[in-house]
């Protein structure tokens, strides 16, 4: 018979076993938008890259994930990215750009020792040479691996609903998160100083670099075999052709898998250099349509304005009528109003009554004053030929 304490270990074990097997492919409640956007990117040829490399080596495509981003347009594709795997050493990123914005704040500085070591000495040991000791003290310096991997989401943008619990307690990653990392790490750079420099330097002629090497690869690596068997492999990281290009390779349980994530890596230069020759054209049509919108916009803007003021000046015209009601005729408009100085009725030509008949008066009495002057007139020129009529006689 089996102890009774052996068969509690024995359950244990077994409980272990089964949360790591569901773990490994763990499902979050994030649902991803229906229609994406991706702008100069062509999915259907990134699908074949994909494809056409896991039918030509015999690899199961559920085990592989695959971010993609042309930072030129920061335009982005994805394959399988929401499968959950265990993330290796590439947690190791998220936990050194938190010491770079404290460094960047002076909070720290490059000389300030963390668990007896610089900062700038972890700088070297974790992003160049992947040392997980003294990640865990700099994890340890941060707070717990739970409150660590909090900050994490900072440096992404999907919502707390994403991440699983696995996420919390055994640091499970997504390409989609991941490649999300990276984006922030690129276009923020200023935000973690000595991050970039330190990552150009990590496993020359190994993973994303066995794949390239005419152009600096900034990268890190994760891989590790558990208690179960299962292999993770994966690689992160910007690789600066002309117009640089972020990829992440996530993978489980594949043979060769330090060749396959530098064939997809090779894969992906190929196609981003393509996207290189392609963008000066894109741009300029990316340019015209924005002018073309303008345009749209401006017009649709003007008609609005034309319909508004119409609208006003209709509303103008009709104010008048409804502002007069019929049964009140009796307010004389004011141009019919008698000034203080004329009163009575106005006569044609605007001369009022008063007028008139002070007109008339002035002419009665120059008319009596003529009578009188022309009477005496008469009677001295009636004497005046009396008197030459006496003379004679």
């Amino acid at each position: 018979m089996i102890p009774a304490t052996a068969k509690r270990i024995l359950a244990l074990l077994l409980c272990l076993a089964l949360l790591g097997g569901t773990a490994a492919f763990a499902e979050g409640n994030y649902i991803p938008p229906e229609e994406e956007d991706y702008g100069i990117l062509d999915p259907e040829a990134l699908q074949q890259i994909v494809d056409a490399y896991c039918e030509r080596k015999g690899l199961n495509r559920e085990n592989i994930s695959v971010g993609f981003c042309y930072t030129a347009t920061g335009d982005t594709w994805y394959y399988n990215p929401d499968t959950w795997y265990y993330s290796a050493s590439m947690y190791k990123v998220p936990v050194m750009m938190i010491l770079a914005e404290r460094y960047k704040a002076g909070e720290i500085t490059d000389e300030t020792r963390i668990s007896g070591l610089t900062l700038a000495e972890a700088n070297e040991y974790i992003l160049v040479y992947s040392h997980n000791d003294y990640a865990h003290a700099m994890m340890h310096y941060i707070g717990t691996d739970a409150e660590c991997r909090t900050l994490y989401q900072d440096y992404a943008e999907l919502p707390k609903e994403y991440y699983v619990q696995d996420f919390y307690d055994y640091s499970y990653f997504t390409a989609r998160f991941m490649t999300q990392v990276m984006q922030t790490l690129y276009y923020e750079q200023e935000r973690f100083p000595n991050v970039i420099d330190h990552l150009l330097l990590a496993q020359p002629g190994q993973y994303f670099k066995a794949g390239i090497t005419d152009v600096p690869v900034a990268q890190k690596y994760g891989n590790f075999q558990d208690s179960m068997g299962r292999q993770f492999t994966h690689d992160t990281g910007i690789i600066y052709t002309d117009n640089p290009f972020i990829l992440t390779i996530m993978s489980k349980n594949m043979g060769q898998s330090d060749a396959v994530v530098a064939d997809f890596c090779h894969d992906f230069e190929d196609y981003a250099r393509t996207l290189d020759a392609a963008l000066p054209a894109y741009e300029l049509a990316q340019q015209q349509a924005a002018e073309e919108e303008a345009r749209r916009l401006a017009e649709e803007e003007e008609a609005r304005r034309l319909a508004e003021e119409a609208a006003a000046q209709a509303e103008a015209a009709e104010a008048p009528v409804e502002s007069q009601p019929a049964e009140q005729p009796s307010a004389p408009a004011p141009a019919a109003e008698p000034t203080a100085a004329v009163s009575g009725p106005v006569y044609p030509h605007g001369v009022s009554r008063g007028v008139m008949i002070g007109f008339g008066i002035v002419i009665v009495l120059l008319l009596a004053a003529f009578l009188v002057e022309y009477t005496a007139y008469r009677r001295e020129r009636k004497f005046a030929r009396s008197a030459r009529s006496g003379t004679r006689r």
